[in-house]
């Protein structure tokens, strides 16, 4: 399952239109207890950083999963080899195919169908 990347945060696009609208009104502003031109910019690099990191991570997450479900499907054929030898080789209604994890063929309950009969009957 894949995560949903994020896409550009409307929070930047506020801060770089509202930046751009007081550079153009007081350039290299300084409105004190940290509010400057430099400090703006950094907090809205920060979450582009931020955003661009979270992206990549998803997508190496998103590669590292579908090995996994890659790996998954090898080990579940190999599983069924495994079984399929232990079978061959002591039967497959043995104590020791029994305790590889199959189910001994004496132990399989068939089930019988029975026929029905049909009204062939046209009306």
């Amino acid at each position: 399952m894949a995560y949903k990347k994020r896409g550009a945060s409307s929070e930047v696009d506020i801060a770089q239109s509202r930046n751009q609208g007081i550079l153009q009104v007081e350039p290299k502003y300084d409105f004190g207890n940290g509010l400057t031109n430099e400090t703006y910019l950094a907090k809205i690099n920060k979450v582009i950083d931020g955003i661009q990191t979270y992206n990549g991570l998803l997508t190496s997450a998103d590669a590292v999963a579908s090995q996994i479900d890659i790996d998954e499907r090898e080990l579940a054929d190999f599983n069924s080899r495994m079984l399929n030898v232990m079978g061959s080789k002591y039967g497959y209604d043995s104590i020791e195919y029994e305790k590889a994890g199959g189910v001994r063929s004496s132990d399989i309950k068939r089930t019988r169908t029975s026929k029905t009969s049909t009204d062939t009957t046209s009306k």
